[in-house]
């Protein structure tokens, strides 16, 4: 088949990371796969094989919305692929209006949980997602947001993870809890040294480590002084070894305030590494309060900070969590994902 799939750009984030995965997949199973970004950030954080020819809209369309548009849809004309595949809700209303009349199938993906957009953005998917073939998303409770129409066609997929987790070494975990993601308002990690300090003297061997970057580093960092937590909470950017950061912790922490769903608390399911999590999108399909990790409600600074108290104090509690999701991990295995995204681009091609 000939498979083209859509993005913003493959920097840093979790969307970009599960289509780089499934374009490499697909690709090496003997399909003909394109890339195609639509913005011109180059600094391709995740990589698609050699064999993958990667596109850069701006480089050949223009700067301008409508220049994209219109290149776009001559494009797609001309290759006559088999399925497209668009990831993110820019990007996919960006192709659905694109392709509008195009008899070519469309399968969007969401990557956000939907409730927490504004009316625009909820009026446009109204609009354009009945015109996809196929819709994507992590959660039932996303399948539920949308009408009967889109939720007819719309399939839950999990997120892949990393093949590299199922075959890494057992190693010592230090003293530190650990979270992932850009320094945005979304990831609340205010909250999280927040609640970080008030048990820091109750586990004084314990770190706070917080990998990504972004625009609220200056503010974190300010923050972190103010609080009197230089030397136990680091901001150390982002790495290519986060795997192994996630490995050597001992507690695993998402903090946001919503999600579609956290491929990086997946990925530290799948390392055995104890969550503690915000009750977000999705987390209550994975973990079982109390049984698997640990849930508590949104921005609620004091809960968190109970939960660390509860999980800190309990190695028999931490080894559970890590054995029950260490259990439920072959789920997420990328053959037995690739196989879903398979069944259901055929299904889209035959329609």
């Amino acid at each position: 088949m000939k498979l083209i799939f859509v993005t913003s750009t493959l920097t840093s984030g979790g969307a970009e990371r599960v289509i780089s995965l499934l374009a490499n997949e697909f690709y090496r199973k003997g399909n003909e796969v394109e890339m195609i970004c639509l913005t011109n950030l180059k600094e391709d954080y995740y990589k698609v094989d050699e064999g993958v020819k990667l596109i850069h809209a701006e480089d050949v369309a223009g700067h301008g919305l409508f220049k994209r548009l219109m290149w776009f849809r001559k494009y797609i004309k001309k290759e006559q692929p088999d399925c497209v595949i668009a990831f993110m809700e820019a990007v996919y209303e960006f192709v659905l209006i694109a392709l509008l009349g195009l008899s070519i199938p469309v399968i969007s993906s969401e990557r956000k949980d939907p409730t927490t957009l504004g009316p625009l953005r909820k009026f446009l998917r109204w609009i354009f997602l009945p015109t996809a073939t196929a819709h994507v998303v992590q959660t039932q409770k996303i399948k539920d947001f949308y009408n009967a129409i889109v939720r007819k066609k719309t399939h839950i997929i999990n997120n892949p993870v990393n093949e590299k987790v199922f075959d890494m070494p057992n190693v010592e975990r230090d003293d530190r809890i650990i979270s992932v993601g850009r320094l945005y308002p979304q990831k609340n990690q205010q909250m999280l040294i927040r609640a970080f300090a008030k048990v820091k003297d109750t586990f004084p061997s314990y770190k706070l480590v917080i990998y990504g970057e972004g625009y609220l580093r200056s503010e974190l960092e300010k923050l972190i002084a103010d609080l009197g937590l230089v030397g136990r909470v680091d901001l150390p950017g982002t790495t290519t070894k986060i795997l192994e950061e996630v490995k050597r912790s001992k507690v695993f922490c998402l903090s946001s305030d919503y999600e579609g769903m956290s491929n990086a608390m997946i990925e530290a399911m799948c390392l055995g590494t104890p969550v503690i999590s915000t009750k977000v999108s999705g987390t209550d399909e994975l973990i079982n309060d109390g049984e698997n990790g640990l849930l508590v409600d949104l921005g609620d600074i004091d809960g968190l900070a109970q939960a660390f108290n509860r999980l800190l104090e309990d190695e028999n509690l931490q080894k559970q969590f890590a054995d029950k999701c260490l259990a439920m991990s072959p789920i997420f295995k990328i053959d037995s994902i690739v196989k879903k995204w398979e069944e259901l681009i055929l299904l889209s091609v035959k329609r």
